[in-house]
């Protein structure tokens, strides 16, 4: 990989291993080190971090989070995360493909499923039960039972439906719900092409759905325009880019589809009153105060 980018981290797929994985959070200290498990890093997987033991922070994208015992970090997919340099707390660290959950074509739960994991990234306390279900989790990842995939399944759903769309709901109490799976569906293309820059026009065609159904949609979930979250999802491209990598502000702009580095500080600095210059360097300070 080039020195340069964010260091990637894939999920484990040895043969005869079911796709899920879960480790011990001083287990992860042993076998990585410190160095590794503490250096910014981004996921190619979905991700729980469940704390059993002791307090600490958990570094997500450019926030920290507080953390306890009862505390569940929930990690997407391309999310760039960290643990702190000195290990203080203990847990599960369960990981995941998404795709691991769907029932199937006609799972009426999986994109409810999605939509969450993609909104919430920490849940300070979450229900006894929680810890129960890791619990068992743990217990059927040493199981020789034919189900072992089936049940380890329906734990994470369960999870996921107990205690990270709960929260997800309440973020949604004053917007409107109809239309959630085409929303999923408009943010899942978003983050799939935003590096072309899609407008407002491409999207619809690609969707089928007409700019003003899909600006009403935008509105109603996000209260943003359609142009307005394909900006914001470039701008967390471009922050995390300039806060983890050493590619140089040219190489960003040009990976992000800015025709010139200019255009992209014009960019940048409307949505956030920085340059990128300064933003990098702001990171720089922060992270050498971890």
């Amino acid at each position: 990989m080039n020195n340069k980018c964010i260091p990637l981290e894939r999920l484990k797929r040895e043969v005869n291993q079911i796709n899920p994985f879960i480790n011990r959070i001083s287990d992860l200290y042993t076998l990585r080190g410190l160095e590794a498990v503490s250096r910014p890093h981004r996921l190619n997987f979905s991700a729980f971090v469940y704390i059993t033991d002791g307090q600490g922070v958990h570094y997500v994208e450019h926030q920290q989070h507080r953390l306890r015992t009862g505390s569940l970090l929930v990690l997407g997919k391309n999310q760039i995360h960290a643990f702190a340099k000195e290990r203080s707390v203990d847990g599960y660290v369960l990981s995941f493909d998404c795709s691991f959950l769907s029932t199937g074509s006609n799972d009426p739960y999986f994109d409810l499923l999605l939509a969450a994991m993609g909104h919430i990234n920490c849940i300070h306390q979450v229900e006894d039960d929680i810890g129960l279900l890791f619990n068992a989790m743990v217990d059927e990842f040493k199981s020789t039972s034919e189900f072992k995939d089936e049940i380890i399944r329906n734990l994470i759903r369960s999870i996921i439906l107990k205690a990270v769309v709960p929260s997800y709901q309440q973020q949604l109490q004053s917007t409107q719900r109809i239309g959630h799976n085409d929303y999923y569906r408009l943010k899942k293309y978003i983050d799939e092409h935003f590096q072309d820059r899609p407008t407002a026009g491409d999207i619809s065609l690609a969707l089928g759905k007409s700019i003003k159904q899909l600006d009403k949609l935008a509105k109603a979930h996000a209260c943003l325009s359609v142009k307005e979250l394909v900006d914001e999802r470039v701008l967390v491209e471009a922050k995390r880019l300039l806060a983890f990598s050493q590619h140089s502000i040219s190489d960003v702009a040009n990976r992000l589809g800015f025709n010139e580095a200019t255009n992209m500080t014009k960019f940048f600095k409307r949505h956030t009153d920085v340059s990128p210059k300064d933003f990098r360097q702001l990171c720089k300070m922060g992270l050498h105060q971890k």
